[in-house]
């Protein structure tokens, strides 16, 4: 893969060093949270998906639901990134885009997948749920208790649209 001509900066990311971005959506029913587990897993996680080169993140989102649940979401809600590691020695960096949407009065609830569980959770249960990516739980509880979106990483978060001041 050749870089895009005018694009200075693309001849030293490259292809083995362009993160990998994936999206992925928080349901909300009332005071509750949607998650998916693989059955027999003990962890839990967002439903998502990785976002191929010229897709558009709320496209991927929309059809995934469409896949999984088998509704869409009227709107989706930044709640942040996340920022993190390859889960391989030696893979490329991943960068998380999460959003929030509130499930469809209209929706029949459940998986379309048959690996695959949905299941709600009150808020004040997250603290016992395992989730992947790790820092998942985290950025949820901090989005629910303020709604303002975030950045995170392994060295903790920020808001994105802070300035710093001279």
């Amino acid at each position: 893969m050749s870089a895009p001509v005018g694009d200075p900066a693309a001849a030293h990311r490259g292809p083995a060093t362009a993160p990998v971005l994936y999206a992925r959506v928080l349901l909300t029913i009332g005071d509750r949270i949607v998650v998916a587990n693989h059955r027999g897993q003990p962890w839990f996680f967002l439903l998502g998906e990785r976002v191929a080169t010229g897709e558009g993140v709320e496209q991927v989102l929309h059809r995934l639901l469409r896949h999984a649940a088998g509704f869409e979401v009227r709107s989706l809600d930044f709640i942040g990134g996340m920022e993190r590691p390859g889960t391989n020695p030696g893979a490329r960096p991943e960068i998380d885009l999460l959003f929030a949407g509130a499930v469809p009065r209209y929706a029949e609830f459940g998986s379309r997948l048959d690996d695959l569980d949905l299941v709600t959770l009150r808020t004040s249960d997250l603290g016992a749920v395992a989730f992947r990516p790790a820092g998942a739980g985290d950025m949820i509880r901090t989005w629910l208790a303020d709604r303002e979106p975030r950045w995170h990483t392994d060295r903790g978060s920020g808001h994105p649209t802070s300035v710093a001041s001279d």
